[in-house]
C-alpha cells in the first residue's frame, strides 16, 4: 500500500530529534480532527468564508505532515471557497480531502507509537 505521508520535511525541519517530530505529529494529530468538523459545518452551512479560514489555517500543517494527496485538495478548497466559485463540487473534495487526512491520521497514530 502506498503511504500517504512523507515525513522528509518534517525530519529535516527537527533536524531528524525523533521528539521533536512526535511533538509534532501529536500536535497535528490533536488538531486536525476538530478543523475537518469545522470544515464539514461550515460546508452544511454554505458558510465559505469560515471554511476558507479553516482550510488555509491547516494548509501548513498538511504540508508539514508530507500529505501530498491532501495539498492540491486543501488548496482547492481555500480558492473555492474564498472566490465562492464552483462551491457545488465542494462536497466531493472535502470528502476526498477528509479521507486521505483520516488515513495519513492512521500512518502519523503509527509514527509515534
Amino acid at each position: 500500500m502506498t503511504k500517504t505521508i512523507d515525513l522528509t520535511f518534517l525530519n529535516t525541519f527537527t533536524g531528524g530529534n525523533r521528539d521533536k517530530m512526535k511533538k509534532y505529529i501529536s500536535m497535528f494529530l490533536s488538531n486536525c480532527p476538530g478543523q475537518l468538523q469545522i470544515m464539514k459545518e461550515s460546508l452544511e452551512k454554505s458558510d465559505y468564508s469560515a471554511l476558507r479560514g479553516t482550510a488555509h489555517a491547516l494548509k501548513p500543517q498538511i504540508t508539514y505532515m508530507g500529505i501530498r494527496k491532501a495539498e492540491d485538495l486543501v488548496k482547492e478548497i481555500e480558492h473555492k471557497a474564498g472566490s465562492n466559485s464552483d462551491v457545488e463540487t465542494l462536497p466531493a473534495v472535502f470528502d476526498l480531502f477528509n479521507s486521505v487526512c483520516l488515513s495519513a491520521m492512521e500512518e502519523l497514530k503509527q509514527e509515534i507509537a
